[in-house]
């Protein structure tokens, strides 16, 4: 009994609860991911309250994360804007950055070797896991940095915030042509949407309720990728709180880059310059208050003469 209660109120039990907790947001969203529903950030806050109720910090959860949700949805809800604002649409400037690259396009490279139609294979799923965990990984990291360190939660929904409005402002912009949209129309050589040719094998869809039946979505913005961005945001924050132990998340990211140019859905450049994005508004959000204090000893009215003595 007292080993029992020393467990009980010990820093083990709280590291236990938050692995319950973590594994039952993972299975969740697993199983909604393998009945072809993307795990929705208004999902996520449902669940998340449900974790919070577990953990007996409801009002602190709500009073942390509506502010980020309601921004995230804001986000979420322009995005069908872009295209609307800015009908010129780039096309040639993305296949031809990728030649310059490459002397090819890569996905199409990448299909040639490796897709099977008809035949999907297991790195078909697993590229097809990689891309739809983009709000999965970003969100289960927020409420992990939220259990942890309140900080480290600040800065990255801070982070994931700014990253996503900049993608925002440069889809409007920049809308640009994703390779799947370029082959269609006959821009490029022929390529398979990998992810709808696959996603029929995958277990019976559910039509769950979200918010996101609302939203109008916009297939013309492929610059930057924001599913580089995120993992790669995600990366960087987990490599500054372990150390050297978050280099373990590193194939995650690889896996995405990789998925997003093989599905067909990115070109090479997209994902260069949502890693840009990602890395720049990192070390902004990081160094703020450096950055802050250089730019007010700048400001000429800040300067305050010496006193004559």
């Amino acid at each position: 009994m007292k080993k029992f209660f020393a467990f009980i109120v010990s820093p083990k039990r709280n590291q236990f609860v938050y692995l319950i907790v973590l594994a039952y947001l993972g299975l969740l969203s697993g199983y909604l991911l393998w009945h072809r529903m993307w795990f929705s950030p208004d999902h996520f806050f449902l669940a998340g309250i449900v974790a919070a109720m577990f953990l007996g910090g409801t009002l602190q959860f709500l009073k942390d994360w509506v502010p980020f949700i309601l921004l995230f949805l804001g986000y979420e809800s322009m995005r069908g804007l872009a295209p609307i604002l800015n009908s010129n649409v780039h096309i040639y400037e993305l296949i031809n950055a990728d030649k310059w690259l490459f002397g090819y396009i890569p996905t199409i490279r990448l299909q040639e070797i490796l897709y099977r139609p008809g035949s999907p294979q297991w790195y078909d799923f697993l590229a097809i896991l990689f891309y739809t965990l983009h709000f999965v990984v970003p969100f289960t990291s927020a409420f992990f940095f939220w259990l942890v360190n309140k900080k480290f939660f600040k800065e990255f929904t801070v982070a994931l915030i700014i990253l996503s409005f900049a993608g925002f402002i440069t889809y409007v912009l920049y809308p640009a042509m994703p390779p799947w949209m370029a082959s269609e129309r006959g821009y490029i050589p022929h390529l398979v949407k990998v992810m709808d040719a696959t996603v029929v094998y995958k277990g019976q869809s559910l039509a769950l309720p979200t918010i996101y039946k609302l939203f109008r979505g916009n297939e013309v913005a492929a610059m930057p990728s924001l599913h580089a961005a995120y993992a790669l945001l995600v990366f960087l924050f987990f490599v500054r709180y372990y150390k050297k132990r978050g280099l373990l998340l590193l194939p995650y990211v690889l896996g995405v880059w990789f998925s997003v140019v093989y599905l067909g859905e990115h070109y090479v450049i997209d994902v260069i310059f949502g890693a840009l994005y990602a890395a720049l508004i990192f070390a902004l959000v990081v160094n703020k208050e450096l950055i802050f204090s250089k730019l007010a000893s700048l400001n000429p009215l800040s300067y305050r003469p010496k006193r004559l003595t």
